[in-house]
């Protein structure tokens, strides 16, 4: 009888085993463990002129001066705050990382600080050599207390593109998505 009970039980055993193994490995990528909520489409200024380093132990280095801007989006509208700037460097895989720091002034009088950190890969086709690349990953230092706050507490996602007029207004638009 012990051991009819006890191959039972190495049965069940390897069976929810294998049940649990199926389960994960039927789809272990799946596209359902994340949802994006759009938070706001920004277009920020930037000076004409790259402040060059030049070449350091990791690359080409620059900078690019922020000027200003706008953002609106459906909970929350604004200014971007001239002052910040984006620091570039030029890899030698011919990709460029941007770490780009500035601040937001609400409409409603809130200051928030922005990191952007952006990753540019040019990957030109034959239909668009323009093509590339520029997702990004934002985080955000918004007051405690305000409207804002949840900003604090989630990851977000952005997208960079030069804007339409960028020879002679130069400015990018960046598009923000909160990780749900």
């Amino acid at each position: 009888m012990f051991k009819i009970i006890n191959a039972i039980a190495i049965c069940s055993l390897s069976l929810l085993s294998s049940v649990g193994a199926l389960a994960a490995d039927e789809n272990p990528n799946r596209d359902d463990r994340f949802t994006t909520k759009f938070v706001y489409e920004s277009r920020v200024t930037i000076d004409k002129e790259r402040v060059t380093v030049g070449q350091s132990k990791y690359g080409e280095r620059g900078i690019i001066w922020i000027t200003g801007g706008e953002f609106a989006g459906p909970s929350i509208k604004g200014k971007v705050i001239p002052g910040g700037g984006d620091w570039q460097l030029g890899r030698p895989d011919g990709s460029k990382e941007l770490d780009a720091k500035y601040a937001l002034k609400t409409d409603d009088g809130f200051v928030i600080l922005v990191q952007n950190k952006v990753t540019i890969s040019p990957e030109p086709t034959k239909e668009d050599p323009n093509n590339r690349y520029a997702r990004s990953v934002l985080s955000f230092e918004a007051p405690i207390g305000s409207p804002y706050e949840w900003m604090n507490k989630s990851v977000f996602l952005g997208t960079l593109d030069r804007a339409d007029n960028y020879n002679e207004d130069p400015a990018v638009i960046i598009r923000v998505w909160q990780l749900l």
